[in-house]
């Protein structure tokens, strides 16, 4: 029987960036086939080539050399205007970035119901359907800024669906959602292969490449495998090749056996006394947070999780200053009225904050430019780069590096001058299995030397190994529990 023709396929693919300061070979003679009806894996460390590989197959992106082909249509040669028609009627993109998926002004109704009329009529799924299923029913009358990172992950996905795309390429769809929203939107990926829509997933979430039909792994621009989904017994020799030097970040094994004994309960560094926080979206009144109280110790690290609009996000911009409660108290170790300094506290938001004119180096360095302690913080900045695995990108810019390695650059730049206190908000969201690893290593190593370390985050894994454990649901600590 004959094989049956692929969607789409990439042959010679090579994509090169060139600016003043350096030229990135992204991808370095790429071949790979995309099934009909199938959803594909791009597996590979940050920075692989993995987005760029998923831009050019998405038309977004032109090749330095090589071809790309997607349903018959040859998208190096196509003009412009044609390829325009094909991003609009063949391929759906779900940017990595969630609020780079919305226009501001439009509500996910009004996003779904434009995509929509690219489809003609033909959508798989109604509307209502599709927001149900992913969770988000209640939110179609939101606008993208009154939606949480994982809600805003799930209404692109939701958007991108309603103008059925034949191909959808989507880039760490599950980086910010909890295990309950991702596994919803897995169920419904497969039940859209079922009915004949393909999808090309970059991913370092295990649960996508075990449910994916193939995998593509990538590394430094080079596709070093390209399997078809195993068979039980192969899965087990898969997981080990997961944990090897590939995906383990330098050193990441030996830091992580430098895990000291917890510290003894002392006086907290904030104290969070039944504080509540409100909003409104028009007619409607959100308890953010209902009557939260929290103590956070210095030198530990405490892992606050809980599902997609739990609070957590809230609390963190509360405890940063940048809101105030409407109710309750923060009480900070030197006096309610003693707020921590900015010196003190480092912020890790979810959309990293770099300043792109500024190099990766400039920006880590860039706290002690405005504490004017540039010279005595060199090798700081030397060791943080080499810890987190950006030496060889320090004179780039964030724009010339892969969003896993712009959240590292942030983390170290929140690290620089040793706070008393760290709020990280997913920090290890689009990071490998082993720069995950490399991540919590760092924090381990800051609260080793005194800082205290509240991570928001959906790693189940990485969570049990905190000092403590904060569980939200709905505006509400539900739990507090000790680390393993």
């Amino acid at each position: 029987m004959q094989e049956a023709e692929p969607l789409a396929y990439v042959k010679d693919l090579v994509k090169t960036y060139r600016t003043e300061s350096a030229h990135v070979e992204a991808l370095r003679g790429v071949n790979a086939e995309i099934a009909a009806a199938s959803v594909t894996a791009v597996i590979g460390p940050s920075g692989s080539g993995k987005s760029t590989l998923l831009r050019l197959l998405a038309g977004l992106d032109t090749a330095s050399t090589g071809t790309v082909v997607v349903d018959g249509h040859v998208l190096t040669d196509v003009a412009p205007a044609a390829l325009r028609r094909i991003r609009q009627d063949l391929v759906g993109y779900v940017f990595q970035r969630p609020g780079d998926n919305f226009i501001a002004h439009l509500t996910v109704a009004e996003h779904l119901e434009l995509m929509a009329k690219r489809a003609d009529g033909k959508s798989r799924l109604s509307h209502a359907d599709l927001l149900q299923h992913l969770g988000i029913a209640g939110r179609s009358q939101h606008y993208p800024h009154q939606l949480s990172g994982g809600e805003q992950q799930r209404a692109a996905f939701a958007s991108v669906l309603s103008s059925s795309p034949r191909l959808v390429v989507a880039d760490e769809p599950t980086a910010e959602l909890d295990s309950a929203s991702g596994h919803a939107l897995l169920e419904l990926i497969a039940d859209l292969r079922s009915l004949g829509v393909s999808f090309v997933i970059a991913t370092h979430d295990s649960k996508v490449a075990e449910m994916a039909d193939h995998r593509i792994h990538i590394d430094h621009g080079l596709v070093t495998d390209q399997t078809g989904k195993p068979h039980a017994s192969q899965r087990r020799k898969l997981d080990v090749q997961r944990g090897n030097a590939l995906y383990q970040p330098q050193h990441a094994t030996q830091r992580a056996t430098q895990h000291t004994e917890r510290p003894r309960r002392a006086t907290p560094i904030v104290t969070v006394d039944e504080i509540s926080k409100r909003y409104r979206r028009g007619s409607e009144e959100v308890h953010a947070l209902d009557r939260v109280s929290v103590e956070l110790q210095p030198a530990t690290v405490t892992a606050l999780v809980g599902p997609s609009g739990s609070g957590k996000t809230t609390l963190l911009s509360l405890l940063a200053g940048w809101e105030e409660p409407d109710a309750g108290q923060i009480r900070w170790d030197r006096g309610s009225h003693g707020i921590l300094g900015w010196r003190e506290v480092a912020i890790l938001p979810q959309k990293h904050g770099l300043l792109e004119e500024l190099t990766i180096r400039e920006n880590v360095a860039y706290p002690a430019r405005l504490d004017r302690s540039t010279a005595n913080e060199v090798q700081r900045v030397d060791d943080l780069l080499d810890e987190l695995g950006l030496t060889e990108l320090a004179d780039r810019h964030p724009s010339q590096t892969s969003t896993g390695q712009q959240q590292r650059a942030a983390l170290a730049r929140g690290l620089l001058l040793r706070p008393r206190l760290l709020l990280a908000d997913e920090p290890s969201g689009h990071q490998d299995k082993g720069w995950a690893e490399g991540v919590f290593c760092a924090l381990r190593a800051a609260a080793n030397s005194g800082t205290c370390c509240l991570v928001a985050t959906h790693n189940e894994e990485l969570a049990a190994r905190c000092d403590e454990v904060i569980s939200m649901r709905d505006g509400a600590v539900r739990s507090v529990s000790a680390g393993l």
